[in-house]
């Protein structure tokens, strides 16, 4: 009885902080204003948008070998078409589609309808998003480099503003934290098979090397600079606060953070800053398309799935996103 007015709750949090990033992100946008922004958009070759286009696919099936590698524990083998259906139907819902079905939803009831065992199904989605969250976290000290530097150059008043804001960043930690308590148990799956969860990292690492690689192609293509480390850093911070689950799959949210991270902390212009933002949600749309022809016969299912799903549904309860 207390489930359904919690998940009301989430809608509603998940609806309006969206809107007040769009909001924010609207803002930013006509201050920068438009031309400006449109000029440093066209600064970029054709060759490095098809670099930029073969990345983003890059990343999409290290995504799928994550997952793929962490359904091979039972002694059904889960045929690799299945699995990267079930993984770009998931990104299409988490990248396409503004709704609060996530990802996670479609690909549970996708892999619940192929035969796979459910707990399993679940399990391996919150495998696959803590291993992706594993490999963010190695990448998260590189970003203090920025932060020390950024905070030496502006002196105390930056120091105030950020520690202003621990009580806020020490309530998500705690979140994240119970997140992983809640799920540990979930690994006897993969307690006999450490190598596979060795291999599902690996996919993580390319699929991290494809999205920093990304980013550098199209900072570069701007104009401008920024050491593969920082990005490397600043991208991974993007990805921490973008699992706050206020805003509907990360939409506005992410926007805003890459703008002001890699403005005020990386230095770039604002023009450069917001064309980055709004370039890499294109690009995310475009690699998740394939997975709008697989959807449809999946999002009824999804939509049964996610009354029964309760903690299991990483993307709702947890925000922890298909990125």
């Amino acid at each position: 009885m207390e489930t359904k007015p919690k998940n009301r709750w989430n809608i509603i949090i998940r609806w309006v902080g969206t809107i007040i990033a769009i909001v924010i992100l609207v803002y930013l946008f006509s201050q920068i204003g438009a031309a400006e922004t449109w000029a440093t958009i066209q600064r970029i070759s054709g060759w490095r948008i098809a670099a930029v286009l073969t990345l983003v696919f890059v990343s999409r099936f290290a995504t799928f070998g994550r997952w793929h590698s962490l359904l091979q524990v039972q002694e059904m083998r889960v045929p690799w078409k299945d699995s990267l259906r079930l993984t770009f139907a998931g990104l299409f819902a988490s990248n396409v589609l503004p709704t609060t079905v996530g990802g996670d939803v479609v690909r549970l009831a996708g892999a619940v309808r192929i035969g796979i065992n459910p707990a399993l199904a679940a399990a391996s989605l919150i495998a696959d998003r803590l291993v992706g969250m594993a490999g963010m976290f190695l990448a998260l000290p590189f970003a203090i480099p920025s932060f020390v530097a950024y905070l030496n150059q502006n002196g105390m008043r930056s120091s105030v503003s950020l520690f202003s804001a621990v009580p806020f960043v020490s309530n998500a930690w705690n979140k994240i934290q119970q997140a992983f308590k809640n799920v540990f148990s979930n690994f006897k799956y993969w307690a006999k098979n450490p190598l596979i969860l060795l291999r599902a990292l690996g996919f993580t690492f390319i699929h991290m090397l494809a999205t920093f690689l990304i980013v550098q192609i199209l900072i570069e293509g701007m104009g401008e600079s920024m050491p593969f480390g920082q990005i490397a850093g600043l991208w991974s911070l993007t990805y921490f606060i973008t699992l706050l689950p206020i805003s509907i799959n990360g939409l506005g949210l992410q926007e805003v953070t890459i703008t002001n991270l890699f403005s005020v902390v990386g230095g770039l212009q604002p023009s450069t800053s917001i064309s980055l933002a709004i370039l890499l949600r294109v690009a995310w749309m475009i690699g998740s398309l394939p997975g709008a022809f697989t959807l449809s016969g999946i999002l009824g299912d999804a939509k049964k799935q996610s009354e029964t799903v309760g903690q299991a549904e990483v993307d709702s309860d947890q925000g922890l996103k298909t990125i």
